[in-house]
This record gives structure tokens, C-alpha cells and sequence, in this order.
């Protein structure tokens, strides 16, 4: 799948935006893990290859963005290139 690339700013902004949304029950960075998981399907990558949880931890909700939108990039260029 080929993904239309935007930018890092882009995509916090739509994650930042979705999470308004929320349930009150659900923190804010298990939403956010949710979603990217949901959406973009990295969200594991980034927890386990990245080290970087906001699953269970809030203060890492920028990170985790940060980081899945890297694995997001990396993969929007290899499909490219193998094109």
C-alpha cells in the first residue's frame, strides 16, 4: 500500500485532532497507541522495535507520534523506490 505522505506536523495534528474525541475512560495515550494501531497498523512496531510506549505511559504520546510517523516515512520511501 502507498501511502500519500504528510508531514510530521500533519499527521499530529490529525492524531491530536482524532484523540478530542475520546472516551473518557480511555487515556490519552492509549487512545493514541489505539489509533495509529487502528489507522496506520505501527503501533506495535513502534512500542517493541522503537522502545517507546505510550500505551501505558502519557508522557510519551509526542515520542510515540514522532516515532511511528518515522516508520511511516521509512516505509512510504522503500515503496516508492520499489516502484
Amino acid at each position: 500500500i502507498f501511502i500519500t505522505m504528510f508531514t510530521l506536523e500533519e499527521f499530529k495534528k490529525e492524531v491530536l485532532t482524532a484523540m478530542e474525541g475520546r472516551p473518557e475512560w480511555c487515556r490519552k495515550g492509549q487512545f493514541v497507541f489505539n489509533y495509529i494501531d487502528e489507522v496506520y497498523h505501527v503501533a506495535r512496531t513502534v512500542q517493541f522495535k522503537g522502545g517507546i510506549d505510550c500505551f501505558h505511559n502519557d508522557n510519551n504520546i509526542d515520542k510515540f507520534i514522532e516515532c511511528a510517523y518515522r516508520y511511516l516515512k521509512e516505509y512510504n520511501d522503500y515503496v516508492k523506490a520499489q516502484s
